[in-house]
């Protein structure tokens, strides 16, 4: 249409002057009425589809509100006033209603343009081939497949930044002397010149000495020049340098130190291998990360182990609620309650008398070394009474705990973060890169783990990702990856926080991420263990598991018996080595997993206020004041308040594909309390043939979702900390 053409519409149809009508209920509607003066008057676009199509413009303003003026009728004051008025209220409509979606639904669902930039793909295939989104998909089991980008998490993750800790380089590094067989301790001629030192310099160093778990000692400070040689009995030092201005540096350097005993121990044993291979075993651990945010925070790290040959144990499920009981499993074989009587944390020597693995290995010809950032909150130690002696031989807790004291920290969400020019898990990751390569030619066990990067937030690890795939690369380029079975793992997902109490958060919290490396040698010598970790990918298996692969990993060293001599993981008698095929057929109950853990099932939301779920939420409020009023033979109850179910905010039940002999129906519940306003996550067994004393089990532990700092102050036990609302907040 060109420029200037009239319309002439009328009830029939719409006939351009000169060309031939046109049926408007057959086409779409898209034209600028034009006036004489050449002005537009409207722009509209309607739907061919809609009511009875195109009407004339008396008919149009009383379905539309829009009054249309003839196109040969020159417009008057009134008509404009009426479009100005008219597109005022579309404009404030719109307007009321973006702001209630906004608020309503939440910002990232309204408009999710900032988050864009936080959206990284990875490429990879995880699935099970014949049933796409699903990681294991079996008649007892069936695990999700999760969308790491979707809106309800998302709208809370933000990609961070890493920022260096300082912007000048450390003043003194330390490297070991092939010659010597000893760390030499010297000054940084690089850095020296940014630190602007005039006349007046001198520097000393002091040994870090541990004294028990929670304490440690120092050496005197013994000065030097340029260089100084540390003795072999030192595992760590602190540096501290002057002018006559005041100290201006401050840093710490943890060591390998060559140990007389551990070299017997390993020439012993090298004499009897004849000259076989030994696989080491290095395991990197961090805390709450799932597998879907390891891709989600950490793409690039993600995509370099699906690019180079890792493989993924997709179905990775978690068998208790935080990183103690999981980390138990794997390392000795034991569920909480069984490494409560058997190894007791809150008795001085308890975990000492644990057949923890690091052990079997030692007692095999293997270094051993174990290292975790956050003192405070270490694995064995928070609220617990940690080793009396040295777990193992390398130990990175006295080093880590004097640094904490003494170099300067800064704290990101509740942890330290920058310890002096490092963050704090980066003094863990060259800890475990250092003790790889000094027994790069033996054999050694390493497991090292990490917190302050992950364990309060879905974001914060984001700042890790380029960090960690490069130190992926640095043990590549080391030469690590030759002969060390690499398992880099984590225990859980995240436990607390808004995306928690999500369907996605649900899941990801019992499936955290969990990749093997096999070393070539192996893989040659071995294709069977090739074949049964790439059929394992989309099997369930368990920290059991990994418990079992080590041992089998320690077979192939040939120092000891065949893996049926070693014992079984204790706790999970059919838990088995992930070399082996994992039946496809296994149920979370085959392998040690309660129901409130199993990610096998789907659900089904139903009403929360009906009068069954109702009395599964009193019978769980009931059954964590029994538990509270109990533990410790009662000993602790009088600190803290009973607690009432205040709500249910959500009820679902399992869809289960075979029918259970108890014929129990399986609940999961969301609910809050009062008085402590907590929100928690319930999974119970409802019998409904059985009196209402007896007919609701609670299974596993009951999950908490939101924090309970400042709570229950008064309670040092984590087994009941969660579950406590001291006395005097009342007050």
């Amino acid at each position: 249409m060109q420029t200037g053409e009239i319309f002439q519409c009328s009830d029939v149809g719409i006939e351009l002057a000169g060309k031939a009508k046109v049926d408007p209920t057959t086409q779409p509607i898209s034209w600028v009425l034009t006036m004489s003066d050449k002005r537009p008057l409207l722009d509209t676009s309607d739907n061919e589809n809609e009511g009875d199509g195109f009407m004339g413009a008396r008919d149009s303003s009383m379905t539309t509100g829009i009054t249309y003026k003839s196109a040969t009728v020159a417009p008057t004051f009134l008509w404009y006033g009426r479009q100005i008025l008219v597109r005022r209220k579309l404009f404030v409509g719109l307007l009321v209603v973006f702001i209630f979606s906004y608020f309503l639904i939440g910002p990232a669902d309204v408009l999710d343009l900032d988050n864009v930039d936080s959206i990284v793909q990875v490429h990879h295939h995880s699935g099970v081939l014949d049933n796409e989104g699903y990681l294991v998909y079996s008649n007892q089991c069936r695990i999700v497949d999760l969308d790491p980008y979707k809106r309800d998490v998302m709208r809370h993750f933000k990609r961070v930044s890493y920022k260096p800790c300082k912007q000048r380089l450390p003043l003194t590094q330390m490297r070991f002397d092939d010659h010597s067989r000893r760390y030499v301790l010297s000054i940084n001629k690089t850095a020296f010149q940014s630190y602007h030192v005039e006349n007046v310099f001198s520097c000393c160093y002091m040994g870090v000495e541990r004294v028990s778990e929670s304490n440690v000692s120092y050496t005197n400070c013994q000065h030097f020049k340029s260089k100084a040689q540390i003795s072999n009995t030192t595992d760590s030092v602190i540096v501290k340098c002057s002018t006559d201005k005041g100290q201006i540096y401050i840093n710490g350097h943890a060591t390998i130190p060559e140990r007389v005993e551990i070299q017997q121990r390993l020439k012993q044993w090298k004499r009897r291998d004849q000259g076989k291979r030994v696989p080491s075993v290095l395991m990197i651990g961090i805390d709450s990360i799932s597998r879907v945010n390891l891709i989600r925070a950490m793409p690039k790290t993600a995509q370099y182990l699906y690019d180079n040959d890792w493989f993924e144990l997709a179905g990775y499920n978690k068998i208790d609620d935080n990183t103690f009981p999981n980390i138990m499993a794997l390392m000795v074989g034991y569920n909480l309650s069984n490494a409560m009587k058997h190894c007791n944390p809150y008795v001085s020597g308890g975990l000492d008398k644990c057949d923890f693995v690091w052990k079997l290995y030692e007692k095999h010809g293997y270094a051993t070394s174990y290292g975790e950032d956050a003192v405070k909150i270490n694995t064995f130690n928070y609220l617990k009474k940690g080793f009396k002696q040295p777990p193992v031989d390398y130990y990175l807790r006295p080093y880590l705990s004097a640094a904490e004291k003494l170099l300067d920290v800064n704290v990101v969400l509740g942890l330290p973060h920058c310890l002096g020019f490092e963050t704090e898990s980066e003094h863990v990751y060259n800890y475990a890169l250092e003790f790889a390569r000094r027994y790069r030619n033996d054999s050694f066990f390493g497991f090292f783990w990490t917190n302050t990067h992950s364990h309060g937030d879905i974001s914060q690890t984001s700042s890790m990702d380029d960090y960690l795939r490069d130190y992926l690369q640095r043990l590549v380029a080391q030469g690590t990856m030759e002969h060390s079975i690499v398992v880099f793992f984590s225990d859980h997902g995240l436990r607390f926080g808004p995306t928690r109490s999500t369907w996605s958060g649900h899941l990801e919290e019992r499936l955290p991420f969990l990749f093997i490396w096999l070393p070539p040698f192996v893989r040659a010598e071995h294709p069977e263990f090739v074949d049964a970790l790439r059929q394992n990918r989309n099997r369930l298996t368990t920290p059991y598991d990994l418990h079992m692969t080590l041992k089998h990993i320690l077979t192939l060293s040939g120092r000891t018996g065949s893996l049926e001599t070693l014992d079984s993981a204790k706790d999970c008698p059919q838990c088995q080595s992930l070399l082996l095929p994992v039946p496809l057929s296994r149920s979370c109950q085959d392998v040690a997993i309660e129901d409130h853990w199993c990610t096998c099932w789907s659900y089904n939301a139903v009403k929360k206020n009906s009068k069954t779920v109702r009395h599964l939420g009193e019978r769980v409020v009931h059954y964590l004041n029994d538990y509270v009023t109990s533990f410790r033979n009662g000993s602790l109850a009088h600190l803290c308040q009973p607690l009432t179910l205040q709500g249910i905010s959500a009820a679902y039940k399992a869809k289960i594909s075979q029918v259970d002999p108890s014929q129990a129906q399986i609940y999961w519940l969301t609910f809050s309390t009062a008085p402590n306003k907590a929100l928690y996550e319930a999974t119970v067994r409802y019998i409904r043939n059985m009196t209402s004393e007896d007919n609701v089990q609670v299974t596993g532990s009951v999950s908490r979702l939101n924090s309970y700092s400042g709570e229950a102050d008064c309670m040092n036990d984590f087994a009941i900390k969660k579950y406590c609302y001291c006395r005097h907040k009342s007050g």
